[in-house]
């Protein structure tokens, strides 16, 4: 599983450098903006990452133990209904300062990830805070 985990930050870690040079020479060469190209290729390299997360957690889950699988396809049942919320919540209220504003459908998602984000963040350290306390109470 090391070998599968250094394989694919090495794939990822191309596919940014790729796509990040392309990225920048199509901002130049075109009349689309470029806050417009950047969020496209944010968003191109977080579903790529997700997919093949969640795709080795499967994996992973069917190898070790089927009846985990279950559990596994619930976790991410959960986590689609997370996004789900975000993505009902998100406002996409346009950019402040930018000249070449991205379309509604990006500024929603933009809205969304930054939910996911903060939503995200809040759970990890409250996670941190309750394993500190639990720590300190079980010595």
């Amino acid at each position: 599983m090391k070998n599968i985990s250094k394989i694919i930050g090495w794939v990822l870690g191309i596919l940014g450098i790729v796509l990040g040079i392309w990225c920048l020479t199509k901002g130049e060469a075109s009349n689309e903006g470029p806050v417009n190209l950047l969020l496209r290729y944010s968003y191109f390299l977080l579903i790529a990452a997700v997919v093949i997360l969640l795709g080795l957690a499967l994996i992973q889950a069917a190898r070790n133990n089927p009846k985990s699988l279950i559990k596994a396809l619930c976790v991410i049942v959960g986590i689609a209904a997370l996004v789900a919320i975000a993505y009902a919540l998100a406002s996409g209220d346009p950019v402040v300062n930018v000249k070449n504003q991205p379309s509604a459908t990006w500024l929603k998602l933009t809205d969304t990830i930054m939910l996911l984000v903060y939503i995200l963040g809040g759970a990890a350290i409250l996670s941190i805070l309750f394993g500190v306390i639990r720590n300190a109470i079980n010595k």
